[in-house]
């Protein structure tokens, strides 16, 4: 097997070496596609030397093998789900941290990861039929989160972004109406879904949520301190934190997200935009902090880009 990993700050090295059997509880996974993400990237820049890093969490692929104590999967079976060192053509994976991908879903087309983080945030929002939803940030996981807005039957979608692609995109994929974070802030909104990651992005969504109304702050904010106005408190504002670390809210959320997928609700197929072979991984991360017309999210194909 080759996997890939980080051995100096934005550079890695391609590894092979023989193939080691999953151990009890645990599948082989040949790996179909996994994702590059924002949150891996200070790993891969501020890498100090030393010991080498291997990276990779958002997996799809297929089951090779079978460690034991293993029961319910077979040998050709189709997954996604959650792993550790997947920048590889094989990893070892524990069973219970992944589910099947859907019959008729492509599995090159899958990132459940991302799915199951962005429905666990949502499914703590509030969201019924009938309400006015914005989604602040139409990147990856905010077009996943348009997606699946649009599946609770809002009586208005709107996708916020300062790019036009993305609008475009978005209004493809659900969205009633899109705009610019400028020409939104006279209005409010009773669910607030925030997917920027930015101090910026994060202060747009505040302004846009109405009195009584929900926030849900799922971008990730690594780069420095984030302000709320206080406003947000006397207007009765209902803050909710889009992570969690519970692997069991996770597979739930994420056997939510595939129904999604099986009835053609949700779909990743164009937002997964750029694909580098495992020997360029280094590529992709740099597809990733540069973001290039076009760019919505870069997934490594041990097979070929």
């Amino acid at each position: 097997m080759r996997w890939s990993q980080v051995v100096s700050a934005r550079t890695s090295e391609t590894v092979a070496a023989p193939d080691v059997p999953p151990g009890p509880g645990e599948v082989a996974v040949r790996t179909a596609v996994s994702g590059i993400c924002s949150s891996e990237l200070p790993a891969w820049a501020g890498h100090k030397g030393g010991e080498p890093t291997r990276l990779g969490h958002e997996l799809s692929g297929e089951i090779t093998a079978l460690g034991s104590g293993v029961y319910g999967w077979r040998v050709g079976d189709a997954v996604t789900g959650f792993a550790s060192g997947a920048y590889a053509d094989t990893v070892n994976v524990p069973a219970r941290a992944l589910l099947p991908v859907p019959a008729g879903v492509a599995v090159e087309e899958v990132l459940g990861e991302p799915v199951a983080c962005v429905l666990e945030a949502l499914s703590r929002s509030g969201l019924r039929p009938g309400q006015r939803v914005a989604v602040v940030g139409l990147g990856f996981m905010g077009l996943i989160a348009l997606q699946a807005a649009a599946a609770h039957a809002p009586a208005v979608l709107v996708g916020v972004d300062p790019v036009p692609e993305a609008r475009a995109l978005a209004t493809v994929l659900g969205a009633h109406e899109v705009c610019a974070p400028e020409d939104a802030q006279e209005r409010s909104f009773d669910v607030v879904v925030e997917f920027t990651g930015t101090a910026r992005g994060l202060r747009c969504a505040g302004l846009l949520t109405a009195a009584h109304a929900t926030l849900c702050v799922g971008g990730y904010h690594h780069s420095g301190p984030r302000e709320l106005d206080v406003e947000l408190w006397y207007r009765g504002v209902t803050l909710v934190n889009g992570f969690t670390p519970q692997r069991h809210r996770h597979l739930a959320a994420l056997s939510e997200g595939l129904a999604l997928m099986a009835a053609r609700r949700l779909t990743l197929a164009p937002l997964l935009t750029h694909r580098v072979p495992l020997t360029e991984v280094d590529r992709g991360f740099a597809l990733l902090h540069d973001r290039p017309a076009g760019f919505v999210k870069c997934v490594v194909s041990p097979g070929g880009a």
